[in-house]
């Protein structure tokens, strides 16, 4: 069994890591600006982590983080595994490091599109992919969004806190004020 650990990537690595897999990894228009995730980070907005196997890269993790009264309040922003070690179990023990390493957050949300509405490969996919968040230790808020176009379901991080509807709303709401200008929010965003 492979060993791994986690830990927060540096300025350089999240540049690397957005140029060299970000771009094949995800949909150019699901993918924000280098300049974007960059501004957050100048911010204390935003932060990314690695899980390595000794010192290779094996996925990335990227997150949207705001506090307010001394809680911290995530959105898993983009996670992705390199693709030669999808479907070993890596995915999942990065979750669980991701899930002691922020332990201490108030609300870590993660979006999956929503399943409903498609047929074929693309509803297996969604499927698959929301039962995988299930597994580890996400569970489902009831809510869900709109999000330029695209409809998902809104997951949490099972912290053994439990957050009503309307809370996970407003975190959702402010996670996304904190980086989308107002306008765009108001135009893109429905929750």
């Amino acid at each position: 069994m492979k060993m791994f650990n986690c830990r927060i990537l540096t300025r350089d690595e999240i540049a690397s890591v957005y140029n060299a897999f970000m771009k094949q990894d995800f949909p150019s228009d699901e993918l924000k600006p280098l300049s974007m995730i960059t501004r957050s980070l100048d911010k204390g907005e935003y932060f990314c982590y690695g899980i390595f196997s000794g010192d290779k890269l094996c996925g990335y993790a990227y997150f949207v983080s705001i506090i307010t009264d001394e809680k911290q309040y995530c959105l898993l922003d983009y996670f992705a595994i390199l693709s030669d070690l999808r479907g070993q179990g890596t995915g999942s023990e990065f979750l669980h490091l991701l899930r002691e390493e922020l332990k201490n957050a108030e609300m870590v949300i993660c979006e999956s599109e929503d399943p409903f509405g498609t047929s074929g490969d693309e509803l297996d996919i969604r499927q698959r992919r929301i039962a995988f968040y299930l597994r580890n230790h996400f569970i489902d808020t009831g809510v869900k969004a709109e999000i330029f176009g695209v409809n998902y379901v809104l997951l949490e991080l099972d912290s053994g806190r439990k957050h009503s509807e309307a809370e996970t709303r407003n975190t959702y709401s402010r996670l996304y004020s904190s980086f989308l200008p107002e306008k765009l929010y108001r135009r893109f965003v429905r929750i």
